[in-house]
């Protein structure tokens, strides 16, 4: 094989690495998740009614055991919507409720620059039909629960669970086994979808200045937080990864409630040695077949008289 074609197909490699799923997405799938890990690599947990105010509903459960991590994520074309791409959440939540649902907001944290900071809140609220909103930071450092603020919603997107539209979100009773003490009515999933493009939109409208051009994509680098509340505008009610600590100043990263950097279909960034590698080997590469071909080039020249 001609170098050149070796040093493309390690920059190919290296490409591959910020890909998702070729086949679509759905919010009815139960396979093919990647569960949050901490910064650490490991799978994040979080321990079963630890909830603060008591409703099943919004407690946050997960172990180890694969299919039952507590929050899970993938990417990809949405099968109801085969023109753009998403992002879909899987959330295991404590109770079921048949009646009445998922309990009342389920906010996202995104650290857009993977230094532990919360750059913008997304929230996903169930009591007057299911959205998703948005909220500017505060002032302060957001970096842990006691130094997280965060202004008014907006920007409201509906979720859309029937027929005729893009599907983006599903509650059902959860299967293989129940975690925690909720045997009676066993857990829920909660499952969610929003697409490239409308979260790129309110991170340029919302997350600050700086992210006024902000592009999502397949290699977009993410980390998140996650909680429960019950107006969606404080940290009340259950902090994914960690028991408690609602009003703690340890930062997100050191309580386990802060996941590694992630692409968006829920995989780890590539580390940047690799790249410089791949690019290395591409350039040497390259490098290699053009002075090769020059010199060869060279020899066929004719014999000047």
């Amino acid at each position: 094989m001609r170098p050149w074609l070796g040093a493309l197909s390690g920059g190919l490699c290296f490409a591959a690495f910020g890909l998702v799923s070729a086949s679509a997405v759905s919010v009815t799938d139960t396979t093919g998740w990647n569960a949050w890990k901490t910064t650490a690599g490991v799978v994040m947990t979080d321990p079963a009614a630890d909830q603060q105010t008591g409703q099943g509903q919004d407690d946050f459960v997960g172990t180890l055991t694969s299919g039952q991590e507590g929050f899970q994520q993938k990417a990809g074309l949405l099968d109801t919507d085969s023109a753009n791409k998403y992002i879909v959440f899987r959330v295991r939540m404590g109770k079921y409720d048949s009646v009445h649902g998922f309990g009342g907001n389920l906010s996202l944290g995104l650290d857009l620059t993977g230094t532990g900071a919360i750059n913008l809140i997304m929230d996903m609220q169930d009591k007057s039909g299911q959205t998703l909103s948005f909220a500017s930071p505060g002032t302060g450092a957001n970096t842990s629960p006691s130094t997280t603020s965060w202004g008014n919603f907006a920007g409201s997107i509906a979720l859309n669970s029937t027929a005729g539209s893009p599907i983006t979100y599903n509650y059902q009773a959860a299967t293989g086994g129940t975690v925690g003490s909720y045997t009676a009515t066993g857990n829920a999933w909660v499952t969610f979808a929003i697409s490239y493009a409308n979260l790129q939109a309110a991170i340029r409208a919302y997350a600050g200045a700086s992210f006024s051009s902000f592009t999502m994509s397949d290699s977009t680098p993410l980390s998140f937080i996650a909680f429960t509340s019950t107006q969606g505008n404080a940290i009340n009610q259950d902090l994914f990864g960690t028991s408690g600590n609602m009003n703690s100043a340890s930062t997100f990263s050191s309580l386990g409630a802060g996941t590694m950097q992630i692409l968006p279909g829920g995989g780890p960034v590539p580390e940047l040695p690799a790249f410089y590698q791949l690019a290395g080997l591409f350039g040497v590469g390259l490098a290699g077949w053009f002075w090769k071909n020059r010199r060869r080039q060279v020899e066929l020249q004719p014999a000047q008289a």
